[in-house]
């Protein structure tokens, strides 16, 4: 009798993951929850392990896993006194910062020239130490090729006496593939046993905007992009943008084009009762406010509505409302809290909200003003379709995959006209009839898609790619 071929869902990440679900754990989340409710007999679970490879992971331990998740938080009211990034500063910053304290010893005017004298010549220094570093890594390249090879097939070092996965079988990973899983090894397995791969792309901003990340990540994301072209037989992007960025990247390498399709990401919260809202957050929100729900880093561009606010303020507008901040800091925003910790012009303005319950997360959805989202770049959005998602109006950036998300129901500007956001700031801000009519629209407009639709149209892919 021939074995039934099994779809395996990977969630090494959610297994490893200690706060409330956020992005890409979101989406590994919810695709597994809705494998244990619904396709129980169909779908297994996994995750990988770097010494013993893919190891079989129990539904009983995943439904722990996501409750783990959906229960942790307490939701903290944070201190700009007490927030800081994470210590990890690119090699420029670093040098900058150094240069800056040696020019400070000296004369003035010696100082002062020597510092323009820099300054227009950094772009010249960044370039230098990016090709250092191409240098130093073409030398360990050199001196063991075969450790870097694509296709990837000759590297392994796990353990394979027990092997997981079926000729005919489907593995989806949908998580922080990046970080957590080795390709390699999925080559190697692959080509072996002649099971199907999934992947997800949600964005390949690490290749195009760089100077948005930590550290020096290009040239590690392209190889990862170019890893993945070599190990899937379908790629899950999450919009038309991030699709057509893969699909350009891919062709400048040269590798393999997989099948890719776009997923739409589920955008409903669970529902909550607001008896378990903390009271933290309803004081810290107050009647009046605006909401903005991401990361605090520089990608999302929180640095725009600051500077948004301090023209108001300078201005004279009076009876502005609260700006809430919802998210953890990210790395590159040390400047950016400082300035949110000295500026009294903003101090009882801008309220930071860290590790928010879903309980929080839909009161604040509901009760605030309007939502802004000024991000630089993104994969979707989520955000975005999460504020429409509760009824509520949102002012985002025009750029890349977001007006994808919003359509003609929100209002777009340039993340970076700071004087625009500051006219629209003031003006929703002062016209409650105008947004009373966005959100009767949204209501009425807007379909939300729901993650069950999201984890249908996954498994939908990853079935079709069974044995007939």
């Amino acid at each position: 009798m021939c074995a039934v071929s099994k779809i395996w869902l990977d969630v090494t990440s959610i297994l490893q993951w200690n706060r409330p679900a956020v992005g890409v754990i979101r989406v590994e989340a919810e695709c597994a929850k809705y494998a244990l409710d619904h396709l129980e007999s169909v779908v297994e679970f996994c995750r990988f392990d770097w010494k013993a490879g893919y190891v079989k992971v129990a539904p009983s331990d995943v439904r722990q896993t996501i409750d783990r998740i959906g229960h942790v938080h307490q939701t903290l009211v944070a201190s700009t006194d007490s927030l800081a990034a994470p210590p990890a500063v690119p090699l420029i910053l670093r040098l900058a910062s150094v240069v800056r304290r040696i020019l400070n010893k000296l004369p003035r005017r010696l100082g002062e020239s020597m510092s323009r004298f820099l300054a227009v010549r950094r772009e010249a220094a960044e370039a230098g130490i990016n090709g250092l570093r191409e240098f130093r890594r073409a030398i360990r390249v050199w001196r063991s090729p075969a450790a870097q090879t694509i296709p990837l097939l000759e590297n392994s070092t796990h353990q394979t006496e027990s092997v997981l996965f079926s000729q005919g079988d489907v593995y989806v990973s949908l998580g922080l593939d990046w970080d957590q899983k080795d390709l390699t090894f999925v080559a190697e397995q692959k080509a072996l046993l002649g099971f199907k791969t999934i992947f997800c792309c949600y964005d390949l901003i690490p290749v195009k905007f760089p100077h948005l990340c930590v550290g020096d990540v290009a040239a590690k994301f392209a190889r990862y992009f170019a890893d993945l072209a070599w190990c899937a037989d379908e790629v899950v992007s999450i919009s038309e943008c991030s699709k057509r960025d893969l699909l350009i990247l891919l062709e400048e390498l040269g590798t393999p084009v997989p099948e890719t399709t776009v997923i739409k990401l589920g955008s409903h919260l669970p529902t909550s009762n607001d008896a378990n809202v903390a009271t933290q957050t309803k004081d810290a929100a107050g009647d009046r406010f605006i909401l903005f729900v991401s990361t605090i880093e520089r990608r999302k561009n929180h640095e725009t509505l600051y500077r948004a606010y301090t023209r108001l303020v300078d201005k004279g507008v009076k009876n502005l409302p609260k700006l809430v901040f919802v998210g953890m800091p990210g790395w590159g925003v040390n400047d950016f809290l400082a300035d949110l910790r000295f500026d009294g012009r903003v101090k009882d303005l801008v309220k930071v909200l860290i590790n928010v319950s879903d309980a929080d997360l839909n009161w604040l959805y509901r009760n605030a003003l309007f939502s802004v989202f000024p991000s630089l770049y993104e994969g979707w959005g989520l955000a975005v379709a999460e504020s429409l998602a509760a009824g509520k109006f949102c002012l985002a950036s025009n750029v890349a995959s977001i007006p994808e998300v919003g359509g003609d129901l929100i209002e777009y500007l340039d993340p970076w006209d700071v004087q625009q956001w500051a006219e629209r700031l003031e003006w929703y801000s002062s016209n409650p009839n105008a947004l009373a009519q966005a959100e009767i629209r949204i209501r009425k407009e807007y379909d939300a898609p729901t993650w069950a639709e999201t984890a249908i149209t996954v498994f939908g892919r990853a079935q079709a790619l069974l044995p007939s």
